[in-house]
Parts: C-alpha cells; structure tokens; sequence
C-alpha cells in the first residue's frame, strides 16, 4: 500500500501478484476497497493495481478538478510513473468511463478491457437520479451520502453481507468533494459516445439484466464495439461484483484467461 505524489497529486494505490499488469478503476462514491477478493483472484497469473480516485478513500480531495480529463491524466500518471507499458483494464460504472476515455487517448497503453456496467462520457439517458450535486451544496454532504446510498443502483447488495458493510465503509468514507466542485458543471469532457467505434482492442462488456439504468447503454456500446462480447447476467443489478461475485470472477477468469 503506497501513495503515489506527482505536483498537487496524491493517489493511494497498492499492487499485490506479479506478470502482466491489470488495472481495476472503482465508480463514484467509493473507493478501492469495494473490488473485494476480485484482486487476489486476478493476482494469481497477474500484478494487479487498485486506486482511489482523486476524491475518493485516501486519495488527495481537492476542492475542484473532478473533470474526467483530471481523472484520465491521474491514471496515466500513475502507471506511467510506476514503469508500465501496457495494461489490462477493469472498469465499473464510473470507473467504466474513465477507462473509456483512457483508451481513447492512449490506446498504446491498452491490452484489453473489461467495462462493468459501465458509464461513458457523453451518455444522458438517465432517468429519476437523485440530485446529490444539489443536495450536498443547499443542504449537507451527509444527506447526499443518504441519498446516494439509498438509491436504486444499490439495492440488491445484500443488507447482511460483508459486502454491504464495505459499501457503507466506502461512502461513510467518501469526502463528497466531488459533489461540491464549484466548477463541476462548467468541465467540457468531450462525448465519447461517438468515438466506440475507435476502441479496437479486445473488450468484455458486463452488465445486470436487472440493471435498468445501465443495460440499454451496455447495449449501445457493444453495437459499436468492433471487437467486444456482452455478456447479461440474470437476476443482477448494477453491483455486479456484489451481487454475484461468482460470476462476475468465472467471466473474467474466462476473458483473462487466468
């Protein structure tokens, strides 16, 4: 466990296996405790890095400079100043993002990709959000926190597992500076939506069938990947590593060839 430093940055990071390098990138809210045993299943055949996101666990929170520009050059910066070329990648929702993104700038780093329900940059086709932005400015961080927690997104984790516990540590943990950004709605990320069609390398999509919010957009990626699988898992949700962690590791035992 270690803190990487680079002019105004600090990520926490910690690196367990050796071979190939594969990267996990967590969603919002969170941090990188939330991947559970996935890494020490990964760190059989391969170095496997997990990081909390600027903003997130015991990572540096600015006030501002939650682009995900900000996030790309984080990530980048971080592999980079460790010594490695190329790398698999594992994204879930936001994090999902993040890797798209960074495969977009820097496809040389990319030997493939695992995309969780994920998100992608330019994507706005969701509905009955909770408004945690406004929530924790107008009123305070703890009932956004309240919100986000109780949203649908994450009702299928078992209320009595220690999955559900680690999920509370996350957010119980979670600055909420992201949601306070004074510039957060100013960050002009430009959509990747357009832009699949150029992520060439080989890409496991996953997503819950009961995962309403996400599914239609894991659809829509894989219609424009030129070379990537979705697999819909029944009877899950947008938790997919929760909710069904047995499948979630057979799949990419199976993609990653473990």
């Amino acid at each position: 466990m270690s803190f990487f430093e680079k002019d105004d940055r600090k990520l926490y990071y910690n690196i367990i296996g050796q071979g190939d390098l594969v990267v996990l990138v967590h969603g919002i809210g969170v941090d990188s405790r939330y991947w559970m045993e996935v890494p020490e299943l990964l760190a059989s055949k391969y170095s496997v890095l997990t990081y909390d996101l600027r903003g997130h666990g015991q990572s540096f929170a600015p006030a501002t400079g939650y682009s995900y520009r900000e996030h790309v050059n984080d990530l980048n910066l971080l592999i980079t100043d460790l010594g490695y070329q190329k790398a698999h990648f594992i994204g879930h929702s936001l994090g999902g993002a993040i890797v798209v993104k960074y495969a977009l700038q820097h496809p040389q780093h990319i030997k493939s990709l695992v995309l969780a329900a994920p998100h992608v940059v330019g994507y706005k086709d969701y509905t009955d959000w909770p408004n945690v932005y406004r929530t924790a400015k107008q009123i305070d961080i703890d009932q956004a926190k309240i919100q986000w927690e109780t949203f649908r997104l994450f009702q299928r984790v078992d209320k009595h597992s220690p999955d559900w516990e680690v999920f509370k540590s996350c957010i119980s943990d979670f600055p909420g500076k992201v949601w306070t950004d004074p510039d957060a709605f100013k960050y002009m990320d430009e959509s990747d939506m357009k832009m699949l069609d150029n992520v060439t390398m080989p890409t496991l999509l996953l997503c819950g069938r009961e995962d309403l919010d996400f599914l239609p957009l894991a659809k829509l990626i894989n219609a424009r990947l030129t070379n990537g699988t979705l697999y819909e898992i029944p009877d899950c949700g947008h938790m997919i590593h929760m909710e069904k962690p047995e499948i979630f590791k057979r799949e990419l035992a199976a993609f990653l060839k473990l």
